[in-house]
């Protein structure tokens, strides 16, 4: 009996994306939006602090812009993309989660494909978690990797993420003496 397999969701994740000098600039960038915005600006956002929005399009960040506009048209290859679709990043801001915050269930609904970059991680800070009920096979046995219905990615310092903007996901809580410090974002396609 033949097999096919239908409706794929694409994960991609590259690790080192910036060089470390790179990076620490970016978490002192990350720290002095929160110093200049204390208040955490996106409703969104249940438990963590989050920045202003479009911070990719500051200076300070054209490193990070430049190196993930790369991977997201790598990504946009893979997923089979009509090549004349221009991306853009409408939207990007820090996230900062303390020891004990989270973020819940959630999509970034309007978007094509979400991306999530971490500057400062710790072990135990919160692993990303995607998951997908879309089928009535939740509580059996799997053991193919594309056959489950759940996975998650653990953070680490320089490592990008992106992923289908519809797939919901969450991030665990923060259980690490340290802050996981992220740069999210959402790409659209024109």
């Amino acid at each position: 009996m033949p097999f096919e397999l239908f409706f794929p969701k694409t994960f991609y994740f590259q690790d080192e994306i910036v060089p470390e000098a790179e990076n620490r600039a970016l978490v002192e960038a990350a720290r002095a939006l929160r110093r200049e915005f204390p208040e955490s600006t996106r409703a969104n956002l249940y438990t963590t602090y989050g920045s202003v929005a479009s911070v990719l399009d500051r200076a300070e960040w054209a490193p990070l812009a430049q190196a993930v506009a790369g991977h997201v048209a790598a990504y946009l290859r893979q997923t089979e993309t009509r090549t004349d679709l221009r991306c853009t990043i409408p939207d990007s801001w820090v996230s900062i989660s303390s020891p004990g915050e989270y973020e819940r269930m959630h999509i970034h609904a309007g978007s094509y494909v979400s991306g999530v970059y971490y500057l400062a991680t710790a072990p135990g800070c919160g692993n990303i978690f995607f998951e997908t009920m879309d089928d009535n096979l939740w509580a059996s046995a799997r053991t193919r990797p594309e056959n489950f219905n759940s996975i998650s990615y653990e953070p680490r310092d320089r490592r990008l993420i992106l992923f289908n903007s519809n797939v919901p996901h969450h991030v665990a809580q923060n259980r690490s003496a340290g802050e996981r410090i992220a740069l999210s974002f959402n790409v659209a396609l024109a």
